[in-house]
């Protein structure tokens, strides 16, 4: 029986992110490159954004607590839509969408989120 702390660790993401598929899309394949890209780029913020929302979601606290939790749910939820249109698009142009969690930790441009944030102003 393996340990519980024991995990089966992903291949770390390709190196190279240049297109991997056949498209039938008429844009340049270094055009298109450059797009999945961007789009990865993008994804990994979009998840770590989706992310921060549902701490805020689980952990406000306060009088405001109820507009509050709906309101980050409600932005979760959009959030999400939009890390899968822009997964979709990275693969639709031939590339790899890199939108796991360590991916999108290891990549997000956005700052931390404050982990000890509980009442509406620390939010």
């Amino acid at each position: 029986m393996r340990p519980l702390n024991w995990r089966r660790h992903a291949p770390p993401p390709p190196r190279d992110r240049t297109t991997r598929h056949k498209t039938r899309i008429d844009i340049p394949e270094d055009k298109r490159r450059q797009l999945a890209e961007l789009l990865n780029a993008r994804l990994a913020d979009l998840v770590d954004l989706q992310t921060q929302l549902k701490q805020a979601h689980w952990n406000v606290k306060g009088p405001s607590f109820i507009a509050l939790h709906e309101l980050f749910d409600s932005a979760a939820n959009i959030v999400r839509a939009h890390v899968d249109t822009v997964a979709e698009r990275a693969v639709i142009l031939g590339g790899v969408a890199l939108g796991t969690a360590r991916v999108a930790a290891s990549a997000s441009t956005l700052s931390e989120y404050p982990l000890d944030a509980q009442d509406a102003a620390a939010h």
